[in-house]
């Protein structure tokens, strides 16, 4: 296979409003403007995880192509990274490695998927990923630049640009960026990567194929059940017209998980709860055009749940307060992974 970039070369530019204009005409933009991806920048980022250049991290068979450490870096120069987030990038490359046909999804399909990345443990403030207002929204450098990175390399290393290799039929603004960590210290439970079988005291970060969040706003419903009756309904009527069964993020926001805390809904309980309750028949499925047809006598008894197992409905908390939402998020089957990232080399 090859790089996904020759090796790097001279370019000469007058100031750098001029540099970040040749980066438009060298196409290695996603349409905003990038910082232009220096040798000494993309050194720092190498030198900062202990890394050569040359590791593989991710490769894509159908492109001949192969992503080593150094476009990885350069990308994330590009994206706005600094050197602290690097090893963040690399494990979520890696970690992508491990289920290549869900990374050709992400990176081609008509139905625009983004990958998301939920980071857990002491990095979280480290490198500053918000957990708290405006979760998913702009503001925050690690959030933004992070997630842009994982864009870029996909653009960059794989040529999966708009109407080329990437065939979306809409898009996806998700796609710009979609990087969050957990509000580990207010959660009722456990934080994810604990749930997940990592220590407390690990720094994590949960990888996701995924679409965009949805809001649930339930402001009046002032009981654990109520807020989990209009998550079940928003799983079965807004993202399962999708993908059915499916994994799920569910983001619960901080006052709802106050509700869901005081009225002693555990983790379990709340993933037993939507599994039970995001149902759809079969025939509504194939009326909708979801499920293949023709519709068969019976097929309104042949219930079809939300995912195959409880432990396929993701359980994070985070946002801010001050309005009481959460927020669902379609994964695809893809086999949503946790990996610590690897601080030893720093």
């Amino acid at each position: 296979m090859t790089t996904s970039f020759e090796r790097s070369r001279e370019i000469e530019a007058s100031d750098t409003i001029e540099a970040i204009e040749e980066c438009y005409r060298m196409g290695w933009s996603d349409g905003l403007p990038v910082v232009p991806p220096a040798d000494y920048k993309v050194q720092e980022m190498l030198r900062y995880a202990g890394m050569t250049g040359e590791e593989e991290l991710l490769s894509f068979e159908m492109r001949n192509r192969v992503l080593t450490s150094e476009n990885a870096a350069a990308n994330a120069v590009m994206a706005g990274c600094l050197p602290e987030y690097f090893p963040v990038l690399v494990t979520t490359l890696v970690t992508l490695e491990e289920e290549k046909n869900y990374v050709s999804m992400a990176a081609s399909s008509t139905s625009s998927p983004a990958i998301l990345m939920i980071v857990n443990g002491p990095i979280r403030d480290q490198i500053g990923v918000n957990y708290k207002d405006g979760l998913f929204g702009p503001g925050f450098r690690a959030n933004s630049s992070l997630g842009r990175a994982v864009r870029l390399c996909f653009m960059n290393g794989f040529n999966a640009r708009p109407g080329e290799l990437d065939r979306g039929t809409l898009g996806n603004p998700s796609k710009y960026t979609l990087c969050i960590a957990e509000n580990e210290e207010d959660s009722p439970w456990e934080p994810l990567h604990v749930s997940h079988g990592f220590k407390a005291e690990d720094s994590c970060v949960t990888i996701v194929v995924a679409y965009n969040p949805i809001t649930v706003n339930n402001a009046y419903g002032h009981t654990g059940e109520s807020i989990l009756a209009s998550l079940a309904d928003t799983l079965k009527s807004a993202c399962l017209v999708w993908r059915f069964p499916a994994q799920w993020v569910v983001v619960i926001g901080p006052e709802h998980a106050i509700t869901l805390k005081d009225d002693g809904w555990t983790r379990r309980g709340i993933q037993d709860y939507l599994l039970e309750n995001a149902t759809r028949p079969l025939s509504e499925l194939i009326r909708l055009g979801i499920a293949q047809g023709p519709e068969r006598p019976g097929d309104d008894q042949l219930i079809r749940r939300c995912s195959r197992d409880a432990d396929d409905i993701i359980l994070v908390m985070g946002g801010g307060t001050g309005g009481r939402n959460s927020a669902i998020i379609d994964t695809t089957n893809f086999q949503i992974r946790t990996r610590k990232v690897d601080m030893s080399v720093v």
